[in-house]
Order: structure tokens, then sequence, then C-alpha cells
């Protein structure tokens, strides 16, 4: 006999707070994950549905150069911040407002001088590294940008010295991939320079029990390949070789200094695609974003891959930029010419959920970056991420800006959910939905789009207002006891719109979109029905 199920009613509430889980099918993630989707936020406490901050738009450079570098100094005996951004042939300092032009360089050179460069004892300066080898090593004192005399382990004129890398610990500036004296190329080479002393630096002396303990010292990669991505991180230094492997340099002194090797054909892709991010180290590799910590405890497996839910969207990434904000405990995550940049939220990673965002944007900066650096601002001495294009305009990540993106594009927010299917292959009837939300400060459109599947395959779209709060006056001519709304707005309060959604069928998949500047906040989207078969 015919199986008789229902009619029974039964809801389908829609709830967020997960990221983009897109390798499995549909049905298979968690309902507070989204398959796709693009500019939301993610909190490890607020699970409404939320957009993204926008990027703010700074200024831009006198010669509409192409944003090819930053340098940033913070000084611990003043905590005074500056700022030096590189617009092709030219570095400026830009103090929150205005570009000033402190020196010039090779237009092709790729200036970095991070935080991680900054050198704290007498002089207070930030070491200034070059991505193409072409321009010396230089300082900037907050004052004056200029290339750093060095000098070798007897005192004489060491000549022109150029690095790709450079991080600062225990009292010694450690260059990776470097160009000596004689011009010669050496991008296995790692040099560390005299405790206390940055401007001594050695290409002869490599580690031994004959030197001093403060001595500079060179080391050469185990496996003879170029360095491509170097980080200070755990009293640590960990460094990745191209096409080859990361190791770690172990040692107290110039006297035991060596590599130790993690494991084989672990070594990033990309000169900007190693990071510290705190607690861990992220690096990119073709189609993935992997941890070093969980390689070095785990070996190669596939649950070291942080991108492990969204790999079938990173398959012909190759070239990774990776930066991470301290502030925010956002990890950026790009290529050049996707016109996409993948967010990694951190806080996320423990919770089960998917930590992943995607920032594009309809600005004309179209979210491919020629530079992107975490820099301290000169405004307030905090650390943001700042980034450049091709045309000397200068942006500024998660900042407050009512005009959207650069302070003119309206931002585009999509999540589509995982696929809900009804109990016992019943079918939906007499469908009734609802979406509760936060109070605008004015009317936001919100498009639904209801994907049913299964026995019935069909798309019904539907716009909802979610509206903004309505002034209600009281005594007359004024608010309720004056100043506000009672005691104050109703903007933030929660509300909640009923939509009528035709449909029958077995399965469905909703897809949320919202357009404009405004900030809102969804706490869920429901559906109310009728099952039976």
């Amino acid at each position: 006999m015919p199986e008789l199920l229902g009619p029974e009613d039964s809801t389908i509430v829609l709830k967020f707070g997960g990221g983009i889980h897109s390798r499995p099918s549909e049905e298979d993630i968690d309902q507070r994950e989204c398959s796709d989707g693009t500019n939301f936020e993610l909190d490890l406490q607020n699970f409404h549905f939320r957009r993204r901050k926008p990027f703010q738009f700074l200024g831009q450079a006198p010669n509409q150069s192409s944003i090819r570098g930053f340098a940033t100094l913070k000084k611990a005996s003043t905590n005074q911040a500056s700022l030096l951004v590189q617009a092709g042939d030219t570095v400026y300092e830009f103090d929150g407002t205005t570009f000033t032009s402190r020196g010039s360089v090779s237009a092709g050179s790729r200036l970095r001088g991070r935080i991680s460069h900054n050198w704290q004892l007498s002089p207070e300066v930030v070491l200034i590294t070059d991505l193409t080898l072409t321009e010396n090593v230089k300082q900037w004192d907050g004052t004056t940008l200029a290339d750093v005399t060095f000098t070798d382990e007897l005192g004489g004129a060491f000549g022109d010295f150029k690095a790709k890398y450079c991080v600062i610990q225990n009292e010694r500036a450690i260059f990776g991939n470097v160009i000596d004296a004689t011009a010669t190329a050496l991008p296995q080479i790692m040099i560390g320079s005299k405790v206390s002393d940055y401007t001594e630096i050695t290409v002869t002396s490599q580690p031994s029990s004959a030197l001093g303990e403060d001595d500079p010292f060179f080391i050469t990669t185990p496996d003879l390949r170029p360095i491509n991505g170097m980080v200070s991180a755990f009293t640590i230094i960990a460094l990745s070789t191209q096409e080859g492997q990361f190791y770690q340099l172990v040692g107290a002194s110039a006297k035991d200094f060596a590599f130790k090797e993690f494991y084989p054909e672990s070594g990033a892709s990309g000169d900007e695609s190693v990071s510290f991010v705190g607690n861990d180290i992220f690096f990119g590799r073709p189609g993935r974003v992997e941890s070093l910590t969980a390689n070095d405890k785990f070996g190669d497996v596939e649950n070291n891959d942080l991108s492990v839910g969204i790999s079938d969207l990173l398959e012909d990434y190759d070239e990774w930029h990776i930066e991470y904000s301290q502030r925010t405990q956002k990890v950026y995550c790009y290529q050049d010419g996707k016109n996409e940049i993948w967010v990694f939220y951190k806080p996320l990673r423990n919770s089960e959920l998917s930590p992943w965002s995607k920032m594009t944007t309809s600005h004309f900066m179209n979210m491919d970056p020629s530079a992107l650096m975490r820099a301290y601002s000169p405004e307030d001495g905090l650390e943001y991420i700042y980034f450049g294009d091709t045309a000397g305009n200068l942006y500024r990540m998660d900042i407050e800006d009512p005009g959207g993106d650069g302070g003119l594009n309206s931002i585009r927010t999509v999540r589509e959910s995982a696929l809900f299917r009804f109990p016992g292959d019943t079918e939906s009837f007499v469908m009734q939905g609802w979406v509760k939300y936060r109070k605008p400060v004015d009317d936001i459109t919100l498009t639904l789009i209801f994907r049913f599947q299964g026995h019935h395959i069909y798309r019904h779209q539907i716009d909802v207002t979610l509206k903004a709060p309505l002034q209600r006056f009281f005594y007359s001519d004024g608010n309720y006891y004056s100043g506000g709304i009672y005691y104050g707005s109703i903007v933030g309060e929660i509300g909640q719109e009923i939509i009528g959604v035709p449909g029958k069928s077995t399965e469905v998949q909703i897809e949320a979109i919202l357009d404009g500047k405004a900030d809102f906040s969804i706490s869920e989207i429901g559906l109310r029905f009728t099952l039976a078969k």
C-alpha cells in the first residue's frame, strides 16, 4: 500500500555564523555555513549575517604611479609612527593627508619595511628590503631615507648589499636571499648581523666554535634552493625555500646556529606567501593555504590544509600573497590578477565552522592590490592593512565609511545556504517565510532567491524591505522625554518581516543578496510550511 505522510506543520530556520564551505555537497555542510558567498563578516560571538566593512580611500600619490611598496616605523622612545609609500620611482612619507617625497628608487623595485623590520635599539630605524633585489637595503629613521652603510667583521666597508627578507630577533638583523658587495647573487644564504649592531655582517664566517657568540654569521640552506619566505615566531626563525621545504634556525649563538628540517616538499609558493599570524605560521602552496605548526606536529596530512573546505575554488592559485592583521585577527590571502581576496577569520579556526569569507568589489581597484602590507598609522599609531593600486591610489582595510568601498561603491553581499531536505521525501505546501533583523537607519532591500529542488525544480525571487524604525512623537512636538524615542533611538531593535513563498518541492536552497552601502544585521531567515506525501 502507498505510504501516507502528513499533513504536518514544519519549519526551517536559516542561521549564520560560518563561512564558505564549497567542497562538500550543499546538503552535507553545516546549516550555519554557506556553499558560496561574498563580502560578509564573521565573528566568533556575533552570528548575524552582516556586511564586511568597506575599505577607505586615503589619497593618491602625486606622481600617480603604481603603489609598489611600504615601510613602517614606530619608535619605542616616542611611540611616534611614520609610514612610507613607494609609488613608482618615488618614496613618499604619508602623514594621513599629505604625500611628501623622501627619496628616489628604481621604479621596478618592491620595497618592504615591515613591522618585523623595526630596529628598536639606537638608532631607531626600520630596515627596508627589496623583493626584486634591485635596491640596496635601506633605513628610515622618521626623517631620512638612506642606504645602510654596512661593514664586515673586520671593520672594513662591506659595500652594496641587497636582500629580499629581514627579521629582527635577539638583537640581530637577519637577512635572507641576498646579493653581496661583489654583485654575487646568494639566494640560498641567510646572514645574521653582529649582536646589537645591524650594520656589521659577513659572507665569509659560518657558525663555528671559532666565532664569538655575538659575531655576525652566514648559513646556507641545506637544499641550496632560493629563500622565498622568512618569519620570526615562537623565538625561532622559520624560512621556506622555493619548491623546497621549510627550515627552522636552531642554536643559541654564532657558535652553533644550524638549520633543522621540516617535512620534504613543504616550501611556500610566492615571494610574500609566508606570514606569522600570532600563534601559527600560515603559508600558501599551489591550490591551498597551510599551517606550519600543524605540519611540524603531525606531518603532511590533509587536516593541515586550512583551505581544505574551499579547495575546489583555489585549484589554480599559485603565487600567494598572505598578510595578517593582528588588530582584527584576519588573514588576507590573494593572488595577483584574481580580483578577489580570501579572508581567514582566525578566531573561528577551532569552531568547527568554516572561517573563510571572500572579498570582491565593484570599485575600480577591483580587489587586485599592486602592494599590500600591515603598517602603523601615522595618525593614531594603530596597525592597519594598507594597500594600493596601479594608479597610485592608497587605501586602508576595515574602516567605517558610509560611502562604501573607496567612498564610492556599494558592496554586494551574498550568502547561498546549505541544501535543506524535507524529511521522509515529503513535499512542502502553503509556505510562509520571515526575516528577523536589527532595524537599520534607512530601509534596505534584501533579495531572497529560493532554489527549489528534488521533485520540482524551479527558482523564485522575492524582494524584502528591511524597514527603518518609524519616528513616533509624543507630547506634541517633542519625543518622549526629549532627546530620543523612549529614552533613545530604536534603531538596532529586532524587527521581523513576513513574506509569502510559493513552493512545492522536496528540497530548497536559499540565497540572500544585499546591494548597498548601509550596514545591516540579519539574525535569521525562516520558512513555515505544511509537509505531506
